[in-house]
């Protein structure tokens, strides 16, 4: 499991700002039911969801976002120790988290990685958020920018401790694309706004797509609630005005439930599983769009979410 965790980390070397972290922040708030903005500081973000995705248990690897909760984490279990240059004796194994502070000082850590290997007195450390991107940094054991370490290694299982994460979204553009043709190509098709062709599978979520979706809503609404809306892939009020029947909160499951998590997913607010089924990222990705579009946040996708995400233009 160690050797999973770090060969995970480090395949994600290279991974920068502005978009590299944004795969990273968007697990995270799907794991942990949060909306951060992909602005946010990302370093226990990527020591988190990098955890997460190869089945580290949370009893080993808190999900955690700030360095200073993570650190009290590992103390609360007795499982902190200093590091050399604070009066420590441990020596850091491969896997162990290591917390570093700016400011030298052991009540404010401000950044954290994972310890990658030690030899001859310096340890390396893979980070995220190190200028920005996924790095590199060697350091002598007793810098004292090193303020202490959380064990790990000592603790880990070798078999699996906890349900993996998919490293990235599992609701693709195209995969959306795709389970429209698949299940509305015939509307598709005679939907002058979808180009009166199948939707062209090219993981871009332009404006025949979006059509492509609200042809999906029209046509749902009309088998579901009997209703008789003109199928144009035109979102407009009449289909709005079913919004609510429609609603999608978590809990909820069916087409209308494909239908958001595709849209949000191609926003750039879903990255969990296409399954039809709202769970807790679903949740998360609808409260993260409503409050980024200045709607009522409350996870409920209904009439006023449905219109402002079937006719936002990317």
């Amino acid at each position: 499991m160690i050797e999973k965790l770090i060969k995970k980390a480090i395949s994600f070397l290279g991974a920068k700002e502005p978009t590299g972290d944004d795969q990273f922040i968007k697990l995270y708030n799907q794991i942990a039911g949060t909306a951060f903005a992909l602005n946010v500081a990302w370093c226990a973000i990527f020591v988190t969801t990098v955890a997460r995705m190869v089945g580290v248990a949370t009893s080993i690897i808190p999900t955690f976002a700030s360095c200073d909760l993570g650190k009290k984490w590992f103390t609360d279990r007795k499982r902190y120790e200093l590091s050399r240059a604070y009066g420590g004796t441990y020596v850091p194994k491969r896997g162990d988290v290591v917390f570093y502070s700016g400011k030298y000082k052991q009540s404010d850590s401000t950044h954290v990685g994972y310890v990658v290997s030690v030899s001859g007195g310096k340890l390396t450390a893979i980070e995220g958020n190190k200028s920005d991107a996924v790095g590199y940094r060697t350091l002598s054991l007793v810098n004292s920018y090193i303020i202490g370490y959380g064990r790990v290694a000592d603790f880990i299982e070798s078999g699996s401790t906890g349900s993996t994460v998919s490293s990235n979204p599992l609701t693709t553009v195209a995969e959306f694309q795709k389970w429209l043709n698949d299940n509305f190509g015939e509307q598709i098709k005679a939907c002058k706004l979808c180009g009166n062709a199948l939707l062209k599978i090219d993981n871009a979520y332009g404006a025949k797509t979006q059509a492509g979706a609200v042809v999906a809503f029209q046509a749902t609404a009309n088998e579901t609630f009997g209703c008789k809306l003109k199928i144009d892939g035109d979102f407009g009020s009449k289909s709005k005005a079913y919004g609510n029947k429609a609603l999608v909160k978590k809990g909820s499951k069916g087409s209308f439930v494909y239908i958001v998590e595709g849209v949000l997913a191609s926003l750039g607010y879903y990255s969990g599983e296409f399954d039809g089924d709202a769970g807790s990222g679903v949740d998360a990705g609808i409260r993260a769009f409503q409050s980024k579009h200045g709607l009522t946040v409350d996870g409920k996708n209904g009439a006023n979410s449905y219109y402002k995400e079937l006719n936002l233009k990317g």
